[in-house]
């Protein structure tokens, strides 16, 4: 351009009004815009991220929660399992000794009275913990117990009293097979 004789040219601005004074304000709104949008989007896929990884570890956590529970209750049932097999066969033993020293003259009194509720009661108690097998050779061992007492006449130890315990031996024979395999204690 020339002003009387005089070449001007007219110069870009060089300071950061200068540029900013020719960028139309919808640039600058967009770009804060994406920028708070982005901020947003990120913020959220955090979140999202974060959350899923913090339920997937409750999740594992809430499972070993659960099986620990579950072999705490086993671990209770096996110990009034054995509990009740020990108490049973205590009181089995008892009431089989009572038929013996009863047949044998040994007893004060000639008759043997209420002498099998004791072990009748813990048969019943048995029956919540002991699986089916054990409460059927658990119910022949008290059946040959008290039928040995029962048919017994006081000092009197004929061939039928010997023959009645041997039944009993028989089934406290199975009884104590049965209540070590319940029990998963090795044979011996």
């Amino acid at each position: 351009m020339s002003v009387g004789g005089l070449v001007t040219t007219t110069a870009r601005p060089t300071s950061l009004w200068g540029l900013l004074a020719d960028t139309p304000i919808w640039v600058p709104l967009v770009a804060a815009g994406i920028a708070v949008v982005g901020t947003i989007v990120g913020t959220l896929a955090g979140v999202a991220i974060t959350q899923r990884h913090a339920d997937q570890r409750e999740d594992v956590a809430w499972r070993r929660e659960q099986a620990r529970w579950a072999r705490e209750d086993r671990a209770r049932t096996f110990d009034h399992r054995r509990a009740a097999y020990s108490d049973f066969y205590e009181s089995l033993r008892e009431m089989a000794r009572r038929a013996y020293d009863h047949g044998m003259g040994l007893t004060e009194d000639a008759e043997l009275g209420q002498w099998q509720l004791p072990t009748f009661r813990k048969l019943e108690h048995l029956r919540l913990y002991a699986s089916d097998a054990f409460v059927a050779v658990a119910d022949e061992a008290y059946n040959a117990a008290w039928g040995w007492g029962h048919k017994t006449t006081f000092g009197h130890d004929d061939d039928s009293f010997y023959e009645r315990q041997e039944e009993y031996d028989e089934a406290e024979r199975l009884l104590i097979a049965q209540m070590r395999a319940d029990l998963s204690v090795p044979a011996q």
